[in-house]
């Protein structure tokens, strides 16, 4: 009977163990590890001026972070949540947004030239004095989003949701044509 019961006793124990450890083994990362696929970096406060230049995020949670005047240049950033979070006069140069959801997220004078924005949602973001020059904005949305001065020379345009809703006709490059 000693053995039975010892024997059920570890097997449970061994089963918790084993239990916990997979549920506390999730992709959410600390505010200091290194950048990598589907981590967790929400409300996270980052030293301003740092170069993430080819940084692999994609999938991944920066939503309610602070990240000024960081540079992401040529990264990978497809499906990520960038919403509600501070990247002003950030760089975005030749980075892969495909998909990704910044919406409410101040972007003031950052940097989204020659970006992939395909599907990114803007809405409501400020984006005074952006720089989208030559991005692919193919079906992006911007509803309700402040654009002042921001620029759009040679970028796609086509099917995107403009700020008042209205969708932007095929052959909308550098301005939206409805």
């Amino acid at each position: 009977m000693k053995k039975i019961l010892g024997t059920s006793f570890t097997s449970k124990l061994l089963t918790i163990l084993v239990l916990s450890l997979l549920l506390t083994s999730g992709a959410k990362a600390g505010c200091d590890d290194a950048p990598t696929d589907g981590v967790d970096y929400s409300n996270c406060q980052f030293s301003e001026g740092q170069d993430l230049s080819r940084a692999y995020i994609p999938n991944s949670n920066l939503s309610f972070i602070s990240f000024i005047q960081v540079t992401l240049d040529k990264g990978v950033m497809m499906n990520a949540t960038l919403s509600n979070g501070n990247f002003v006069e950030s760089s975005f140069i030749r980075t892969n947004l495909y998909e990704a959801n910044l919406e409410g997220g101040i972007f003031e004078k950052a940097n989204f030239s020659s970006a992939n924005l395909t599907r990114v949602n803007f809405k409501g973001s400020s984006l005074i004095e952006t720089n989208f020059s030559n991005s692919n904005l193919f079906e992006a949305d911007f509803t309700g989003a402040n654009i002042l001065n921001a620029t759009f020379e040679g970028a796609n345009l086509n099917n995107a949701t403009w700020i008042d809703g209205s969708k932007c006709s095929l052959g909308s490059i550098g301005k939206c044509n409805k």
